[in-house]
């Protein structure tokens, strides 16, 4: 069973996280979505994250964000991946 934690910030999310996340164009329901590339810049309002994210049927799309957008992010999501590099059951 992976770990979820719902305080985290977007700007801690790494590629390969999976992470549940309501876009502003999307409506107001959280679906979850894999971050396939990361991004950021400096605004004198704070950090903007520059995220792609890969959807349940493996469409991606690029959002805008605040790097304090809380998400709610599986912790070991990555490490329990096929694709792991060490060892893992099942």
């Amino acid at each position: 069973m992976t770990a979820q934690s719902d305080t985290d910030r977007l700007d801690n999310v790494a590629p390969g996280d999976l992470i549940s996340l309501a876009l502003p164009d999307a409506g107001d329901d959280a679906r979850q979505y894999k971050v396939v590339h990361t991004d950021s810049r400096d605004d004198p309002s704070g950090t903007t994250m520059i995220v792609t994210l890969e959807g349940d049927e493996g469409e991606t799309c690029d959002v805008e964000l605040p790097g304090d957008t809380v998400v709610t992010r599986t912790l070991e999501s990555k490490w329990e991946s096929p694709q792991s590099p060490t060892p893992h059951d099942g």
